[in-house]
């Protein structure tokens, strides 16, 4: 019984007195995990939200700083070359990294890089066109793009007066840069250009309209026939319904072609066109000196003065040997012209001979004519040539 009451005793001290103090069992995964403190990770999550911030700020900063960059890149004024201006040639083919590589190696741009990649991405669909560009004053790269882009290229103005041949075209434009006499006699040889509207051309004389013409540098001379060509159909196609000699395309524009060399007043024109229409009516030959001169052109002989020995000579074009037209024009009409020979002034005139001031004296008969030329040519010219003696000896 002792043994037991002290058994019994231990046993009932364990249960007031446990020695071993269970724990009650975590949740899964704890064990695995560092104890947290209150607090803890609210801070965590708030370290990565202020380094998204920070990143934002900057990258928006940058953006500005970028923009502000190319801005001003874009819109600053440059020059550096010295001359007053300078002309720049873009080249059909050329890429625009290489259009611009060259307007900075000329000194139109500071840099090339820049205004390549605002090309490239903001005016995309936008290309650079060929031709010869002026820059006289410092210019923006956003000012040399947009040049650049509308093609404003340099045009150089040349006039071709009314009445000028073919060679002396041909002088004017070798002159201006635009081709060899060589080509364009070449060129203006050929017909083709004109055969559907006068099949009996053979060449271009009479068809390279006169007129004031606005060409780039670097123009081509078959593109500037063709140019002018295509002007007289403008200009006189749709008049081709009016003739009312009833003479083809071919013998009016030869007409009109005597008629601008030998008339300098417009009035006058219409009575001009009739005389010579007059004179191929009767068979009378036209006696036209313009067209001794062409002849002589194409004879090599021509050095700006027409002999008595001259009007001798043998040429279909010399009309005081032979009878009726020309072959063809012996110059370029302008549009009056044109238009006197379609529809000649109504006159019974034969001769005519000049004042001297651009207008002439009309004559039916060879008598009227004799008087007009003894009076406005011989008399005219001695009294002239004597008071410019008279002059030099005071």
């Amino acid at each position: 019984e002792r043994a037991e009451t002290a058994i019994t005793s231990r046993h009932g001290s364990r249960q007031h007195h446990p020695s071993v103090v269970h724990r009650r069992p975590d949740r899964e995964g704890d064990i695995a995990r560092p104890r947290r403190y209150k607090g803890e990770k609210r801070r965590g999550c708030g370290s990565v939200a202020s380094s998204l911030a920070i990143l934002v700020v900057f990258g928006i900063l940058f953006i500005i700083g970028l923009g502000f960059f190319l801005w001003r890149a874009m819109t600053t004024p440059y020059k550096n070359f010295d001359e007053p201006k300078v002309l720049v040639e873009v080249k059909k083919g050329l890429n625009s990294g290489a259009i611009l590589e060259r307007m900075r190696t000329e000194g139109v741009l500071r840099d090339d890089f820049v205004p390549l990649l605002y090309l490239k991405t903001v005016r995309r669909g936008d290309s650079l066109k060929a031709g010869v560009y002026e820059f006289s004053n410092a210019a923006s790269p956003l000012e040399v793009l947009k040049k650049l882009i509308a093609g404003d290229v340099v045009l150089r103005s040349v006039t071709v007066r009314e009445g000028l041949d073919r060679f002396q075209i041909a002088e004017i434009m070798a002159a201006e840069g635009f081709g060899t006499q060589e080509e364009w006699r070449e060129l203006t040889d050929d017909a083709e250009l004109i055969h559907d509207l006068d099949p009996e051309a053979t060449s271009l004389e009479g068809y390279l309209f006169p007129d004031t013409y606005s060409l780039a540098p670097g123009t081509r001379p078959a593109a500037i026939v063709r140019t002018m060509v295509q002007n007289f159909r403008k200009q006189f196609g749709e008049e081709l319904a009016f003739i009312e000699t009833g003479l083809d395309l071919h013998t009016t524009v030869t007409l009109a072609s005597i008629v601008e060399t030998e008339a300098r007043l417009e009035h006058e024109r219409p009575i001009v066109a009739s005389v010579y229409l007059n004179r191929t009516r009767i068979r009378m030959p036209l006696q036209a000196d313009p067209t001794v001169i062409y002849a002589m052109k194409l004879n090599g002989t021509w050095n700006g003065n027409i002999r008595k020995n001259d009007l001798k000579l043998e040429s279909p074009y010399n009309t005081y040997v032979s009878r009726g037209f020309p072959p063809g024009p012996i110059a370029n009409p302008g549009l009056a012209s044109l238009r006197a020979a379609s529809a000649p002034a109504k006159t019974d005139f034969l001769y005519f001979v000049s004042r001297n001031d651009g207008s002439h004296i009309f004559s039916r008969t060879l008598a009227e004519h004799n008087r007009a030329v003894q009076t406005y040519q011989r008399d005219y010219w001695r009294e002239r040539r004597a008071k410019e003696k008279a002059a030099q000896a005071q």
